[in-house]
């Protein structure tokens, strides 16, 4: 496996974190140091979340792309 372009399951694991942090910040209460830190570090995950979304797009298309070339062209008798 390439180094720059890792498997598409490195990307999911960083998009479920992300949605658990996230839905860890909304169950926590306001005034906790877990509230507090998630709140701050909001933009780093906002922004790995769109990052692996987008490579996980990517990779979408690329399969989907693949999987066109593969199909047999139609025949003529």
């Amino acid at each position: 496996m390439n180094a720059s372009n890792p498997h598409w399951t490195f990307h999911f694991e960083v998009l479920s974190r992300a949605m658990k942090d996230l839905e860890s910040t909304c169950a926590a209460s306001p005034d906790s140091s877990e509230f507090h830190y998630l709140r701050a570090e909001a933009p780093s995950i906002f922004a790995e979340a769109r990052e692996s979304l987008a490579a996980l797009r990517d990779h979408v298309n690329a399969l989907e792309e693949t999987g066109d070339l593969m199909l047999a062209p139609p025949t003529a008798h």
